[in-house]
């Protein structure tokens, strides 16, 4: 029954990333090798972010047990602009279509990601005795994953682009901006309101899908006009 478990949450977390590469373009132009290159890019800019850290944050401790440090969380988080940096780094390194340079940056990135951070927990602790819902919930958020990092890949391209209408830059900057911090915004608006992991998903959720919302109008606008 815990293989079983194991399984399902392994199903949940990555099925998706293999669905979203069958059913587009990525499959077209047989892209493993660029998505690989992504994840490597991935594995190389948090090896620098945790050099980074240990080296020029110094861990300042919440003032009371369970309460996050805002501080010192957000400096950390400031450390994940790198991302948007290694992103771009893979979208300037792509040649073909715009939905190539966003889907490989996208899909390459996030797949690493949640591989990474999540596979080992699968491994000691979905096909553990104990039943525990945790593992459901990173499996979820696997997903939510891989549209977070899909948005952010396709506001870096617009961003970068120079038929962007410069009114439009603000909002644009904006929303990267809220992507880079969306953790800590979360966190400490569940931390704020006592919530649940299933409401801190559920908020988590909302937040990617209404800013890939937004970031998708954007491309489509940029794509359709070029």
């Amino acid at each position: 029954m815990t293989f079983v478990h194991f399984v399902n949450c392994m199903a949940l977390a990555y099925a998706p990333y293999v669905v979203t590469y069958k059913s587009s373009i990525l499959s077209e132009y047989n892209t493993l090798m660029k998505i690989a290159f992504a994840g490597i890019i991935y594995m190389l800019t948090q090896l620098g972010k945790m050099l980074t850290l240990a080296t020029f944050f110094p861990t300042l401790e919440p003032s009371q047990p369970g309460n996050i440090n805002v501080i010192s969380e957000m400096l950390k988080t400031t450390v994940d602009l790198a991302d948007l940096a290694g992103i771009y780094f893979i979208i300037n390194r792509t040649i073909g279509k715009p939905e190539l340079k966003v889907l490989i940056s996208g899909v390459g990135w996030s797949g690493a990601q949640v591989l990474f951070s999540h596979i080992l927990s699968f491994w000691f602790g979905a096909r553990g005795l104990e039943f525990s819902w945790k593992y459901i919930q990173m499996a979820i958020d696997a997903n939510i994953t891989l549209v977070h990092v899909i948005a952010i890949s396709a506001l870096v391209w617009i961003w970068t682009r120079n038929d962007l209408n410069r009114s439009l830059l603000p909002m644009v900057t904006t929303l990267l901006l809220l992507s880079v911090y969306r953790d800590l915004i979360v966190e400490i608006i569940v931390q704020s309101f006592a919530l649940n992991p299933w409401i801190l998903l559920l908020i988590k959720g909302v937040f990617t899908f209404s800013v890939a919302f937004l970031s998708l109008q954007f491309y489509l606008g940029l794509v359709e006009a070029s």
